[in-house]
């Protein structure tokens, strides 16, 4: 099992768990599951699995009674399908190493740190309501927008695991320029720290191109709908 991997995940538990709880959600990790205490905001799992070593019935133990209609797989290890469970997607954990040598920005980023931005971020990211303000001004946290003539950008970062996280990535034109421009803006923010994340589709493939390395399979799986 690879450190890296260990380190993305351990990061994304602490990103959805931070997350969960501005919804009044809490959550749990024991052993080697994470799993809210409810159900948890849109695009947010209810289950991750934060070891290799989780098992599909510990899965089914801690599923019990409750409300579990999500589950990431963050070691793609589990075939959840017997729990009448359906692959929504595959994806990648990325990583990448510190960044040493510091370059200026030369987007017009900012910081988001107003309701009023983040409800306009939010709309740009089609999730309104999902990233809440007790968000802002928290310092293992940035948002970032960037508005220019025919493209709106944006992504997130938080501390967690000695790494910094990187998600809800966006661009109304192209996700490249984005990639290429996080390792500079986020390094200026989080000094010293390597970066994680996952991705797939277009957006795995820009990052990949930006420099960044994959470094092992998730799955995320949800309730069957039969």
């Amino acid at each position: 099992m690879s450190e890296k991997v260990v380190t993305a995940v351990l990061n994304n538990i602490v990103w959805c768990a931070m997350v969960c709880e501005t919804h009044g959600i809490s959550s749990t990790l024991k052993k080697h599951i994470w799993k809210t205490t409810s159900k948890a905001p849109t695009f947010y799992p209810d289950m991750i699995t934060s070891n290799g070593c989780a098992t599909v019935d510990e899965v089914i133990e801690n599923i019990g009674n409750n409300d579990i209609s999500s589950i990431k797989d963050s070691f793609a290890s589990l075939d959840m399908s017997p729990l009448d469970f359906e692959m929504l997607f595959t994806a990648e954990w990325i990583y990448h190493e510190p960044v040493a040598n510091l370059e200026p920005v030369k987007r017009g980023w900012c910081h988001v740190t107003t309701e009023k931005d983040l409800a306009d971020w939010a709309s740009f990211h089609l999730s309104e309501n999902v990233i809440r303000p007790e968000l802002l001004g928290r310092p293992d946290v940035k948002i970032y927008l960037s508005r220019k003539i025919g493209d709106v950008a944006g992504f997130l970062a938080n501390l967690g695991a000695d790494a910094v996280g990187i998600s809800n990535v966006f661009s109304s034109v192209n996700c490249n320029n984005v990639w290429s421009d996080i390792l500079q803006i986020v390094a200026f923010d989080f000094p010293g720290l390597p970066m994680v994340g996952y991705q797939r589709g277009d957006g795995l493939t820009a990052a990949l191109q930006s420099g960044w390395t994959s470094v092992g399979p998730l799955n995320v799986w949800v309730r069957s709908k039969d």
